[in-house]
């Protein structure tokens, strides 16, 4: 459910960045990709507690560097295209800043794997970024229940 909740962040932080507001945001459309009530509330969740607690969803446009990241032949070997594709656009949508690309690469590298797929640097990002490696933070339960809802 994880990685689902990561795609409905990515599909509504794409359409923010289209100079769309909030509210002009399809959510039928959400749905219709079978997407559950719950995964769309836990991810919408997540953006207003990012938002709430003051933290920028996008990073400045003075803030960012002119340097970028190269993959080295034995990342180059472990990550599919796609996966390094998606790197990318999280990195461009603000969700992972060049520290956080350097964690997740360093943890699928220790996890052992010898090639990693998208589906599967899914689940790292989402573990990542919703923070639920960390359960003693108020915040890790942003996973709603089937039942709960945002009001």
């Amino acid at each position: 459910m994880q990685d689902k909740v990561i795609e409905i962040i990515v599909y509504i932080l794409s359409e923010i960045k289209e100079i769309k507001q909030l509210n002009d945001i399809n959510i039928n459309s959400l749905t219709d990709k079978g997407y559950s009530d719950s995964e769309i509330n836990t991810a919408f969740a997540w953006i207003f507690s990012k938002l709430d607690e003051g933290e920028l969803i996008f990073e400045n446009e003075i803030v960012k560097t002119r340097s970028h990241r190269f993959f080295n032949i034995a990342e180059n070997k472990i990550f599919s295209v796609d996966a390094k594709g998606y790197l990318l656009l999280l990195r461009e949508l603000g969700l992972l800043n060049d520290l956080d690309i350097d964690l997740v690469i360093e943890r699928v590298i220790l996890s052992g794997y010898q090639k990693i797929n998208i589906t599967d640097l899914k689940k790292f990002i989402s573990s990542f970024i919703l923070n639920t490696e960390n359960k003693s933070d108020v915040l890790s339960r942003m996973i709603l229940q089937n039942n709960d809802t945002i009001n």
